[in-house]
């Protein structure tokens, strides 16, 4: 008897997700050692405010570690003594509690409400495929595996608690609708069939680099946070030389000892003054109890000021190549690449449930447009005819052009304090806040020149095509993020009509309100211009003008006959299941 362990794909994800909860869990402790060593120690009040982020962030990478490291073990359990099943799927936010997702049995016709155990920034990875399909592999009353179709990625979740709480979730999952079950598309994590060979382990030359950066920078802030309290003591001269080099004896203010050593004296001191000089002891690392003197072929005084600033510019540089580094290599591997072309039957008790498919007509989803909130009013804009892209609003968020000035605007103002002089601010987190922004100005200029604004000027170029073609449409909303779509009609024609395409659109709006500047319509006539510049996969690019106004497009041009558009559609217009499923008890 085979087990979901026993295919290649699961068990090199699964190895994926326990090597993650281990960096997480080695960069935790990295992190709160660091703090020891420098936040904590007698007389860093400033170093410990400057650390304390990573200090914090150290506790949360450890815990979030640990709790992976627990839920790769039952992961192991699970999949090493049962089978992957296919099950339709539907996610279902939640304010004060993880997301759930709702499966439906394909042999009793029940769902499955559960709770999605795992980090914010991996939840969204979560969502159901195109199909509206997730694998399965658990059970239902203590737990699972959930499985995405085509990534891969493996989630712990868990049954949803309380009665109340379960037919909540399965209430709001049957208002989107339940898609019938197909077969998934993409690598068979299952047993049986042939895997692809493993990729390639990266060796991580970026992170490596940061952190070496991050151990030269530790002792580097360090230092000259403490520099800022060196004491300034009174020196014996006990021999001098015309060009000013010294001899001095001073009593060192930690241990009380008197010690003996170069300096540079003032030439410009009076005769009263002749046997006494001060100067600034170091009160850091290993020259502690030394004086700091002037630093030149003779190399008087300690040398504690020019290691300290070497290794804070290197320190710099490094953690800015690597994060800059890092974060365009993460960008060029998670581009877009060609869905992988494998099928394979669906599980033999993966039966669809009865449901009824009406057609999605014009009148159909006119009507269910006109049942939804009314956008609010535009927001005032360039007009991308008469206007370069950099010049309306839209287009600057789409090629990223704020997030660019944002940086920016972070570098100039820590700019201005280093170069102020002001002593109300530490220099330490001036330091790194500043280097932090420089790194996130460099990897969002680079964003901006190689995807950005060529992205800008392809929608640009499209929207002022001179040759427009009118079609009906009717406004929906995507139920997977809320997003509004457009689904097409042909602009002469009767209530029956089909749909001839569906446009995916990006929010005219704010982050809080993302519908204002949505046509108040929910229905009516389009003008679409462009078709002449295409996507990697062929199709045309696309920008829809209702009035005067543009509405610019999430993705290019879906034409009905595609899987994608009929996936969409259903999302859009979900048939009703009859009869309708039991909830678990």
């Amino acid at each position: 008897m085979t087990c979901a362990l026993d295919g290649a794909e699961t068990a090199e994800a699964l190895e994926r997700y326990r090597r993650r909860a281990e960096g997480s869990l080695a960069g935790g402790l990295l992190l709160l050692l660091a703090g020891a060593l420098f936040a904590f120690r007698p007389g860093s009040a400033g170093i410990a405010t400057v650390l304390a982020w990573p200090v914090t962030f150290g506790v949360m990478f450890a815990l979030v570690g640990v709790g992976s490291l627990v839920i790769a073990r039952r992961m192991r359990t699970v999949l090493a003594a049962g089978e992957w099943s296919a099950h339709t799927a539907v996610p279902v936010a939640r304010r004060l509690h993880s997301p759930a997702v709702v499966l439906g049995s394909p042999a009793t016709g029940e769902l499955w409400p559960l709770t999605l155990v795992a980090v914010r920034w991996r939840q969204d990875a979560a969502e159901p495929g195109p199909n509206g399909v997730l694998r399965w592999c658990g059970d239902p009353r203590t737990g699972g595996v959930l499985a995405h179709p085509d990534s891969g990625k493996l989630f712990w979740a868990k049954p949803v608690r309380g009665g109340a709480a379960r037919r909540r979730v399965v209430r709001r999952a049957e208002a989107r609708g339940l898609p019938a079950p197909v077969a998934p598309t993409g690598p068979r994590p299952a047993g049986g069939g042939t895997a692809p060979p493993p990729r390639p382990r990266r060796r991580g030359r970026w992170r490596w680099l940061v952190l070496a950066s991050v151990l030269l920078l530790a002792p580097a802030v360090s230092w000259s946070s403490a520099s800022a309290d060196d004491p300034q003591i009174d020196l014996t001269v006990l021999s001098e030389e015309p060009d000013g080099d010294c001899v001095v004896r001073w009593e060192d203010p930690w241990d009380g000892r008197e010690r003996t050593g170069p300096f540079r004296c003032d030439l410009d001191r009076g005769p009263l003054l002749a046997e006494w000089e001060t100067a600034f002891v170091v009160s850091y690392g290993p020259w502690k109890g030394e004086l700091y003197g002037w630093l030149g072929e003779d190399r008087h005084g300690s040398p504690a000021q020019g290691v300290t600033d070497g290794l804070g510019v290197g320190g710099a540089l490094g953690l800015l190549t690597g994060l800059v580094g890092g974060a365009v290599s993460l960008w060029l591997r998670r581009r877009p690449s060609g869905p992988v072309r494998v099928s394979f039957p669906a599980p033999a008790a993966a039966v669809p449930p009865v449901v009824t498919r009406p057609a999605p007509t014009y009148e159909r989803l006119a009507a269910l447009a006109g049942h939804q909130p009314v956008p609010g009013p535009r927001r005032p804009e360039a007009d991308a005819r008469a206007v370069p892209w950099w010049r309306v609003r839209a287009l600057r968020r789409v090629a990223g052009v704020p997030s660019v000035l944002g940086a920016l605007g972070v570098c100039a103002f820590m700019g201005g304090l280093a170069l102020s002089g002001l002593d109300d601010f530490n220099p330490a987190q001036v330091y790194v806040t500043g280097t932090l922004g420089a790194a996130a100005f460099l990897f969002h200029g680079f964003r901006l020149l190689t995807a950005g604004r060529p992205t800008a000027l392809l929608l640009a170029r499209a929207a002022t095509a001179p040759v427009p073609v009118v079609r009906r449409y009717a406004l929906l909303y995507d139920p997977y993020g809320g997003g509004p779509v457009l689904v097409l009609f042909p602009a002469h024609g009767g209530a029956e009509d089909l749909p001839e395409a569906v446009l995916p659109l990006v929010p005219p709006g704010t982050r809080r309100k993302p519908r204002l500047g949505l046509p108040p319509a929910p229905t009516g006539t389009v003008e679409l211009r462009g078709w002449l510049d295409r996507a990697d996969d062929g199709r045309p690019i696309v920008v829809a003008w209702i009035g005067d106004r543009p509405l610019w497009p999430m993705d290019p041009y879906r034409e009905a006959g595609t899987a994608e558009a009929a996936s969409l559609l259903d999302r859009l217009a979900p048939p009703p299941t009859v009869p309708g499923p039991q909830t678990p008890p």
